[in-house]
């Protein structure tokens, strides 16, 4: 293999090799602060103020030249153009069986879990999904 080809594989390697997106450890310092989806008060939940933080995590991989720019979701940093892309992952009939959510759980993700079920982080954009989805 030419020195070429193995340095364009690099940034899926060191992706693979740190975990892209495995975050059991904890997500972002975002999702601890909510207090909407922190209390559990049922309070209403919205994309950008509540969900899009969260999805912050899913940000180094799924932009365009990112270890999962081939991945059918791709991340602008515009919070109405991600809203409209996380859309498509979403199941407002069976929230439950969310695509997005199936994917934070690792469910079929190449970067591994990012939200477990039943995390804080799991559990508001489930409540999101429950609440139709607004932005």
């Amino acid at each position: 293999m030419s020195s070429d080809r193995r340095w364009a594989l690099a940034p899926f390697l060191l992706a693979a090799a740190l975990g892209c997106a495995d975050f059991s450890r904890g997500g972002p310092a975002a999702a601890e602060t909510n207090d909407a989806s922190a209390t559990g008060d049922g309070g209403a939940l919205g994309f950008s103020t509540d969900v899009d933080p969260l999805l912050a995590a899913c940000k180094s991989c799924h932009v365009p030249g990112g270890a999962a720019s081939a991945s059918s979701l791709i991340f602008t940093g515009n919070a109405a153009t991600d809203y409209k892309a996380v859309l498509q992952f979403v199941n407002a009939t069976v929230p439950a069986s969310s695509r997005l959510l199936s994917k934070a759980s690792g469910n079929g993700h190449g970067g591994g879990t990012v939200y477990a079920a039943g995390t804080k982080q799991y559990e508001t954009i489930l409540a999101w999904i429950q609440q139709g989805a607004p932005p």
